[in-house]
């Protein structure tokens, strides 16, 4: 059975070869997420300076490897309930969130990334809109606090939706369990909004910072390189997220008159958005670029090839300042 015989189908939820169909492409693309960001994360903590300066960056990455793991998920889950035939059985909301794994990791894989990439967007703001206290005062510990309050903001989310789906009696007629399977469409719905609004936001914010500074004397071209590449992020996110989200919930509100698998495949650009984090840091953040080839050629933070140019600087002023030293004391 071709692909285009598979959307001709009913477009029933118990289909169950549109569903395997689905189930082998979430998996699929789960795979596809997990690596690059995995390279991504080893290059930003390949040092004490990179670890402190890309904390943004790392939980960007790791909440995509997240949201890759979701898909994962979903699709082993579905799929293994399919074969034992043990998938078209009614289902509560709360049985959906706590015997299943996929809905909590559905639920996580999409807030974080939207919570990273607003912080991220912040930290831009701060940085060309506060440029003297950004560069004096900005460091790691507040990257750090704004972390642990968006962590803490999305852990709040989810111990609500868990709520929400012990208090709701109503059935599933499958073990599909999606976000609206198990939180309900009302929660499910304002999710997916928040989750588009934020990116949308996002990309507003930094277009606006990216046209306001293009011409600017004070901004060198690193610092555009910076802009560019969120605002290209933001960009991606808002046509990968806004769309699949809009079929979500648009199929939920309309009594799922989707097809199966065309919901399926809309879902997956939630997941492929997931993928552009590696060539966009690698095109347009100069430092990750270096230190990607540098760990290819296995070359070491000790080395001199490794090291970045604030790192240089402060290994020739401690060389320096010992020189200096002996001197005076002559």
């Amino acid at each position: 059975m071709t692909l285009l015989d598979l959307f001709k189908m009913s477009t029933s939820e118990t289909d169950d070869e549109a569903l395997i169909a689905r189930s082998l492409l979430y998996i699929g693309c789960g795979f596809l997420v997990l690596l690059p960001n995995a390279f991504c994360i080893i290059v930003f903590n390949s040092s004490k300076e990179f670890r402190q300066k890309f904390v943004f960056f790392t939980m960007l990455s790791l909440s995509d490897m997240i949201n890759g793991i979701s898909f994962i998920l979903a699709g082993m889950g579905r799929y293994n309930l399919i074969l034992a035939h043990r998938f078209h059985i009614q289902t509560s909301k709360s049985e959906c969130i706590t015997q299943f794994v996929w809905p909590i990791f559905m639920l996580i894989g999409g807030q974080l990334p939207a919570t990273f990439h607003c912080l991220l967007t912040v930290e831009r703001v701060l940085a060309v809109n506060r440029v003297s206290w950004y560069r004096s005062h900005w460091s790691w510990r507040h990257r750090m606090y704004l972390t642990i309050l968006g962590i803490t903001g999305c852990v709040a989310l989810n111990l609500l939706a868990i709520w929400i789906s012990y208090h709701d009696e109503s059935r599933n007629s499958d073990r599909i369990c999606a976000v609206f399977d198990s939180t309900g469409i009302i929660y499910g719905t304002a999710h997916y909004i928040l989750i588009a609004f934020s990116y949308l936001i996002a990309f507003v914010v930094t277009l606006n910072l990216f046209w306001k500074s293009h011409k600017s004397k004070f901004l060198n071209t690193s610092e555009r390189r910076k802009q560019m590449a969120i605002l290209i992020l933001s960009g991606i996110n808002v046509i990968m997220v806004s769309f699949p989200n809009t079929v979500l919930v648009a199929d939920e509100w309309h009594g799922k008159g989707f097809n199966v698998l065309f919901v399926g495949i809309a879902y997956l650009l939630y997941g492929i958005q997931s993928c552009f984090n590696l060539p966009i840091f690698y095109f347009f953040r100069l430092e990750f670029k270096r230190r990607l080839h540098d760990i290819f050629r296995c070359q070491y933070p000790n080395s001199v090839f490794f090291t970045s140019n604030n790192e240089m600087s402060r290994q020739q002023i401690s060389r320096v300042g010992p020189t200096i030293s002996r001197v005076g004391s002559r």
